[in-house]
């Protein structure tokens, strides 16, 4: 298998004025996009930038940051994206914990201006121990649309597929945020088998609007880019009829984002509507409605849904539900990829019968080297059985799986389990609520409770007591929401998912 830099060149090579990626107006063929790359990789090279080094990026616009992930790689370095999002203390402490040589941005920041002073942590009341950084990185302004097309890159100082290429940072949402370690190999070979579950070509063209340095976002440009495809970016998150309008403008065949992206765009169709080129969606992040699905069937019938489940872990998506087994296999994530195993086991790490619930084990070339600077972390994580996901859940007898939440997800109400994903699904099938979220809150009492927020499709108020007696008829009355807090909006991550601690304070809990 070509690594994802030897792809690039060949596609720069044997099909220069295919499209590669279009933001905002602006247009790149692969010829010249691998050009930029290259044009870059020679900059950092002349700034000191060796073999091994890292390069962080603080970049939020498509094309800058892919440009800059393939120079990085091109000089042999590491690639270690950064969200930009993220409050100037914590990119100081990402950046005193990776120790990047170069620092890439898209402002006028002078070379050498060195790094932000590393006084906040991620977190406020998470310990930090990142290790001092006083010199910092040099810091470098990468705008794509600025760098010269020099001849083709040969690609002979590139990082080999078996090198350490990128640290892809976990969100923090459960602590401290970790260091993935990922190879050029792992990172690309989730990209090709993703590709060939789509049966994508060189006509497929997929929308994002999820950041270009999410794990998603890096996960779609390389799924298309591995068999000729292209991509459109758009930074801000479009719903509705606004998201389909672009998907048809753009000239879009597939479209990749959060389930809130479906809900939102499905919710208020009534009737059946023919989309141009529109012939495949991607739903990861989260846990996708059974109501949704079906409702994606009704008013979108020549859109195949791919329902897909991952880790930052695995490099990208790890799970694959395909369109053909959406009726009979509802709510799965479907089956891991190819080559990659996935095992349910019982707290003392036992493997447990078909249909049991328990914790996700994962084996297989795609997992990660280790976590940064973390042996202790990395050792309890890959074990002998493979990588604790944290992810609970059940397998059927044909290798399906079923995602029950996080360790998080299932809490302890007076000593009785309750899952926080099934609470939603139940949610989301009343059809009352655009959106969904439900999260655990401390009680003095009962150890803890879920709490629910909605937002009312129709935009009339919530009727909380008519909610909790139509959910009786769905839940045991442990898993009944001791509380619903109708939002307008439900605050999300740039991947979709819901902010627990933001959520925490809209609830005063």
């Amino acid at each position: 298998m070509d690594s994802a830099v030897d792809r690039l060149l060949s596609l720069a090579r044997s099909r220069p004025e295919r499209p590669l990626l279009l933001t905002h107006g602006r247009s790149y063929t692969c010829e010249g996009f691998a050009r930029r790359a290259g044009t870059l990789a020679a900059t950092l090279a002349a700034a000191g930038v060796r073999r091994g080094d890292r390069v962080a990026t603080l970049l939020e616009e498509y094309d800058n940051f892919f440009v800059a992930m393939f120079a990085a790689w091109l000089a042999g370095a590491v690639l270690v994206p950064l969200n930009k999002s993220l409050p100037e203390p914590d990119v100081a402490w990402l950046l005193a914990k990776s120790q990047p040589r170069v620092l890439l941005t898209e402002d006028d920041a002078p070379a050498d201006a060195g790094a932000i002073d590393a006084d906040g942590a991620i977190g406020a009341d998470e310990p930090t121990d990142a290790p001092a950084y006083a010199d910092g990185p040099m810091r470098l302004r990468a705008v794509a649309a600025e760098l010269a097309e020099q001849p083709l890159p040969s690609g002979a100082t590139a990082v080999a597929p078996g090198e350490l290429a990128m640290i892809m940072f976990t969100s923090g949402t459960t602590g401290v945020p970790k260091g993935v370690c990922h190879t050029l190999r792992a990172i690309g070979g989730n990209a090709a088998r993703v590709a060939d579950l789509l049966g994508l070509g060189t006509d497929d063209r997929i929308f994002i609007n999820t950041p270009p340095y999410f794990t998603s976002g890096i996960c779609h440009f390389l799924t298309l880019m591995v068999n000729g495809g292209s991509t459109v970016g758009r930074r801000g998150f479009f719903f509705g009829d606004a998201l389909l309008a672009e998907l048809a403008e753009t000239g879009c065949t597939g479209f990749g984002g959060a389930p809130a992206h479906l809900v939102r765009v499905v919710e208020p169709l009534g009737d059946q509507v023919q989309t141009s080129s529109l012939r495949f969606w991607v739903s990861s992040g989260d846990h996708l409605g059974l109501d949704t699905i079906a409702r994606l069937h009704r008013v979108l019938p020549n859109v195949r849904l791919f329902n897909m489940y991952g880790l930052t872990e695995v490099a990208g998506r790890l799970c694959v539900l395909a369109p053909d087994d959406l009726e009979r296999r509802s709510g799965s994530v479907g089956r891991p990829l190819a080559d990659m195993t996935v095992t349910v086991r019982d707290p003392d790490g036992a493997p447990v019968p078909d249909g049991d619930e328990g914790e996700l084990y994962v084996e297989g070339p795609l997992l990660m080297q280790h976590y940064l600077d973390e042996p202790t972390v990395t050792a309890a994580a890959l074990t002998a059985r493979g990588l604790r996901t944290g992810d609970f859940g059940r397998r059927d007898a044909d290798g399906f799986l079923w995602i029950a939440g996080r360790k998080d997800d299932i809490i302890k109400r007076g000593g009785e389990k309750v899952s926080i994903v099934h609470i939603q699904e139940a949610l989301r099938a009343l059809g009352k609520f655009s959106d969904v979220a439900v999260i655990a809150a401390d009680d003095p009492i009962l150890g803890h409770v879920p709490v629910a927020f909605v937002v009312s499709a129709d935009g009339l108020p919530v009727k909380r007591t008519a909610v909790m007696r139509e959910l009786r008829a769905l839940l045991p009355a442990t898993s009944l929401p001791s509380r619903i807090v109708p939002l307008e909006q439900i605050p999300r991550t740039g991947s979709g998912k819901a902010v627990r601690a933001e959520l925490l304070r809209l609830a005063g809990a």
